[in-house]
């Protein structure tokens, strides 16, 4: 091998050793003990009222109803038993006082706009104005529907807190005024938040009657 050959090939090892020594002498690249950044959804827990129904002396009636509050209005879900079949009409009235033996005590329909009374699906009706509880021959019967005329936000004007529920003996004609001719109140329960269930016909909340709602007790 010419001398030429040999300069070069300890030049070339020459630089392969000061590379092996520069990677060797290089600090491993820290690792952070923080740990990863986490993304939590934070689930706001929806309010919620409830009223448990009390059965007139000389019925059976039993029920739930349960108000939840949405983006887009309260759902209303009502479950009942121990009804005689066919439609009975169903609604929410101003005062949370079951304490009358024919429910009277509960006022008039839930009408703070002073309007007509209609169907849950007209544009013009009561608050309180949910229409009919279809009950099948067993006795049972179920209404869910959405409204935004209520809120369950308590000491609000359209608030369904210490209000009442009402199912009627009959059908709920969604026309004749200012109660729909659904004949006499067959059961009450007291609105209030859930958790806070009341003894059955205890008036939890006081409110005060509505001035603007002129229909008769029925």
């Amino acid at each position: 091998m010419s001398k030429l050959s040999l300069s070069l090939l300890a030049v070339v090892l020459l630089i392969g050793a000061m590379a092996c020594g520069s990677k060797a002498d290089s600090p491993a690249p820290e690792v952070s003990s923080a740990p990863a950044a986490q993304v939590v959804e934070v689930v706001e827990e929806a309010q919620e009222a409830v009223a448990i129904l009390t059965s007139r002396a000389d019925a059976e009636v039993s029920g739930k109803v349960s108000f939840i509050q949405t983006g887009e209005g309260v759902v209303v879900v009502a479950n009942i038993a121990g009804v005689s079949p066919g439609l009975h009409g169903f609604h929410l009235h101003e005062k949370g006082d079951c304490s009358a033996a024919d429910f009277t005590s509960t006022g008039g329909h839930f009408n703070p706009t002073g309007d007509p009374h209609g169907g849950p699906d007209d544009a013009i009706r009561h608050a309180g104005d949910f229409g009919n509880i279809f009950v099948e021959e067993d006795g049972t019967g179920r209404l869910e529907l959405l409204t935004n005329m209520l809120t369950v936000e308590p000491g609000a004007e359209n608030t369904v807190i210490g209000r009442a529920v009402i199912l009627h003996e009959g059908e709920d004609d969604l026309e004749s005024q200012p109660t729909g001719a659904a004949g006499a109140r067959l059961a009450c329960g007291t609105v209030v938040m859930a958790g806070l269930e009341e003894v059955p016909g205890m008036a939890e909340v006081e409110v005060e009657e509505s001035s603007s709602n002129p229909e008769a007790v029925d």
